[in-house]
């Protein structure tokens, strides 16, 4: 089995770049780490869909092992403790009109731009 991943909807495949640039950069590593995880877990790379969701990494594929969702539960709920921005360490801060993971730094700027724009 090689480890290739692709889009479940289209069979086109993806490269790990294409699919880490579905969400913030600073879950880059968090979803390394899991596609790594899962192929040694025996996935077969069909990925349907990832995003930010309620300020949470969603990982959606279709059959697997429950050693499989897992490993994706586990790195959604880190998800809740690691910046999108930055990939430090977070809080989940619904106060910015979108729910997002944000570390202290990240999240004063994402307050200053919103009270510029208000």
């Amino acid at each position: 089995m090689t480890n290739q991943i692709t889009w479940a909807f289209s069979g086109s495949p993806a490269t790990l770049e294409e699919v880490q640039h579905e969400v913030g950069a600073g879950w880059n590593v968090l979803v390394k780490e899991l596609i790594a995880e899962l192929f040694e877990l025996g996935w077969d790379g069909k990925l349907y869909q990832i995003k930010e969701k309620f300020g949470g990494l969603r990982f959606y594929i279709g059959e697997g092992s429950d050693e499989i969702h897992d490993a994706i539960q586990a790195a959604e709920d880190r998800s809740y403790h690691t910046c999108e921005v930055t990939g430090e360490p977070g809080k989940l801060r619904d106060d910015l009109g979108w729910m997002r993971v944000l570390c202290d730094e990240e999240y004063a700027k994402a307050k200053e731009k919103k009270n510029v724009q208000s």
